[in-house]
C-alpha cells in the first residue's frame, strides 16, 4: 500500500462483501475458477472449456510471462502478483456482467475466500474444479514434457517442487469438482462443462 500513490484510484478490497461499486453487477455470470498443480491438466482443461462456452480464460502463467521483458521472472511473491492481477480482470469481468475463467494454482487461503467474495458480491456463480493426478508417475511426466509456447515463461517444470507443493496443497471447502487427469481428456471436459452450466 505505501507504494500506491495517494493520488489514484485504491486498490480493490481483500473482501469483496459490502463493495456497492460491484453488487449485483454479474448476475446471471460465473466466475470459474481451474485450481491445482502444474501438470495436473488445468490449462488444458480451462481452454477447451472457454472455447466451448465462449468464456475468456485468464491464465497466471501468460499474464507473468508478459511481465518477463520487465524483470517480471525475477521478482519476489510472482504467486501473489498473478493472483492480484487475475482478481483485477475476474473484477471487472463481472462488473460488465459477464463471466470469466481463472487458471491459477489457487494454494492461497486468501486468495480463495477473496474470489469466492468477488462472486457472492457481483451475484455470480462460483465454480470451482480442482485438477489432480492421481499417477504421480504420469504427473511427473506431464511436467517435465510439456511445452506450452507462452511468451517469456518457461516450459516443463521442476518436479521437486511440485511433490513438496502437493504435500502442502490445501483442501478446498465448500463445492467443488475434483478432475483427474488420468481420465480422458473428452471425458474430463464433459464433466467440467456439465458443472460450470448446473
Amino acid at each position: 500500500m505505501a507504494l500506491i500513490p495517494s493520488v489514484l484510484t485504491p486498490r480493490l478490497p481483500a473482501d469483496f462483501t459490502g463493495y456497492q461499486e460491484l453488487a449485483g453487477r454479474g448476475a446471471g455470470a460465473r466466475l470459474i475458477v481451474f485450481s491445482g498443480l502444474p501438470g495436473t491438466g488445468k490449462s488444458t482443461l480451462a481452454e477447451a472449456a472457454g472455447r466451448q462456452r465462449g468464456v475468456p480464460v485468464f491464465a497466471m502463467d501468460w499474464l507473468l510471462g508478459s511481465l518477463t521483458p520487465f524483470g517480471g521472472y525475477r521478482l519476489d511473491e510472482l504467486l501473489k502478483i498473478g493472483a492480484e492481477m487475475l482478481t483485477t480482470l475476474a473484477f471487472r469481468q463481472l462488473e460488465l456482467g459477464q463471466s470469466a475463467i481463472l487458471d491459477f494454482p489457487a494454494e492461497d487461503l486468501a486468495t480463495r475466500a477473496r474470489w469466492r467474495s468477488l462472486a457472492r458480491t457481483a451475484g455470480a456463480g462460483f465454480r470451482v474444479i480442482v485438477c489432480t493426478c492421481s499417477d504421480r508417475k504420469l504427473h511427473r511426466i506431464r511436467l517435465e514434457h510439456r511445452e506450452r509456447g507462452i511468451p517469456g515463461w518457461h516450459e516443463g517444470g521442476n518436479w521437486a517442487n511440485v511433490e513438496r507443493r502437493l504435500a502442502e496443497f490445501p483442501p478446498w471447502t465448500g463445492e467443488v469438482l475434483t478432475i483427474d487427469a488420468v481420465q480422458p481428456l473428452a471425458q474430463n471436459l464433459a464433466t467440467v462443462l456439465q458443472y460450470v452450466t448446473d
